[in-house]
């Protein structure tokens, strides 16, 4: 607050705090019962509809802060496949529903599909006239918001990338949520990640640290995925998140130059919760031929009632094993000392071996807080920045989604 920043040569930090204002105010309004729909109910549930970076960051922010009981649920529908909708809808009242359609052009095809069929859904129940309070825009295109039915719109610049977006207006739902207070608290761990980025000593900067072993992984030894296992359950949606953070970001062919890249750039990413993917796909880790370096997001305590220490040992042990491995003179000893016959044991011996010297990272933090979760999402962001520097690639664009999309329409007139 305060700031002066400014984008391409444009003053922006009074609009930036005058949007957050009018944020903070609708929300404390609809979470107060002083704003209502049109038959006078307060409302009990947000329908955010968007995709990609307009979905996936706030879905984010929600699965990982959200309360277990909720006073205002919120429910996130992102795919064209009617069924999303259609799970998203059931026992929903449309007269205590808010449906936040999120889309920086507002011409979106899938998010425009979605919106068209709540607004349907909403003007079966809902009188003409008491729409509009129900039916709410995200965008930077206001104009097209207010001729589709919005009633009201929330303002972000054309300039804000959809995977960056989770700290404007985008994140309306999480606010109406949460309440000011959490979203403020995620602002600040953010910034303060800011600070350190801008500040700290190359050789002891988080980002830089990650950006470069990242790209030693990938371009110098040729491992061209990492899988994020964040043992949290709240944090299920980040290797999600990340997938479209860095391989959006960074999966170039040309340098900014338009001369070709040359070389590996971002790896595939992948990943699901600790310890679910233990059971999946670690054994591809310990034992296979190629070399997936790993990233442990470990939180100390991820349930107030309940310690989660056996889980983040869990997360240990599997650095530990990556790490160590185990030689086939350890395992066909281990085997004897169990009971095993020579002959088993020379046989079982090298299905027991483990290579060991596989990497990863361990990023922990005593609790998920509205402040650690800002400051782990700035990390990555930073992270991303970095590695476009380094491999001298735009990181901000995103060409590779467009061809796709001008198929699928003349393909829907076939």
């Amino acid at each position: 607050d305060g700031a002066e920043f400014h984008a391409l040569s444009e003053p922006v930090s009074a609009e930036v705090e005058a949007v957050r204002a009018e944020m903070k105010a609708y929300a404390e309004a609809l979470r107060s019962g002083n704003e209502t729909g049109a038959s006078g109910r307060p409302f009990k549930t947000v329908l955010h509809i968007g995709i990609g970076g307009s979905d996936l960051g706030p879905r984010l922010i929600w699965d990982a802060l959200r309360p277990l009981n909720p006073a205002i649920d919120l429910r996130f529908v992102a795919n064209i496949d009617p069924r999303d909708m259609a799970e998203a809808l059931i026992g929903l009242d449309p007269e205590t529903t808010l449906v936040i359609v999120v889309s920086k052009s507002f011409t979106t095809q899938e998010t425009l599909l979605n919106a068209q069929a709540a607004k349907a859904w909403l003007a079966a129940a809902l009188p003409a006239e008491g729409m509009a309070k129900h039916f709410i825009g995200v965008t930077a295109a206001p104009e097209k918001a207010a001729a589709f039915g919005c009633g009201r719109t929330f303002a972000f610049r054309d300039w804000v990338g959809g995977r960056y977006s989770l700290w404007s207006a985008v994140s309306l739902s999480c606010v109406i949520g949460l309440g000011w207070d959490a979203f403020q608290g995620f602002l600040d761990g953010a910034a303060a990640l800011d600070r350190h980025f801008l500040e700290a000593p190359l050789e002891r900067n988080a980002p830089v640290m990650l950006a470069l072993a990242e790209i030693y992984n990938v371009d110098g030894l040729h491992r061209p995925a990492r899988t994020v296992a964040p043992y949290a359950h709240d944090l299920r949606r980040l290797p999600a998140f990340l997938q479209q953070l860095e391989m959006e970001s960074n999966g170039k062919q040309v340098r900014r130059d338009g001369s070709p890249v040359g070389r590996q750039t971002c790896p595939v990413i992948f990943g699901e919760p600790g310890a679910n993917g233990q059971h999946a796909f670690f054994q591809q880790l310990h034992q296979g031929p190629q070399v997936v370096p790993v990233e442990f997001i470990i939180v100390g305590r991820t349930c107030e009632e309940t310690p989660s220490t056996y889980l983040w040992a869990n997360a240990l042990a599997q650095a530990q094993a990556l790490m160590q491995g185990k030689s086939e003179v350890q395992a066909r000893a281990e085997l004897i000392t169990s009971g095993a016959s020579e002959d088993e044991a020379d046989r079982l011996a090298p299905h027991k071996t483990f290579p060991g010297n596989r990497p990863s990272t361990a990023i922990v933090m005593e609790r998920l807080t509205p402040q650690t979760l800002g400051a782990l999402i700035a990390l990555y962001e930073h992270k991303t920045f970095a590695e476009g520097v380094l491999w001298d690639i735009n990181s901000f664009d995103q060409w590779g989604v467009e061809l796709g999309k001008v198929l699928a329409k003349a393909l829907l007139k076939d």
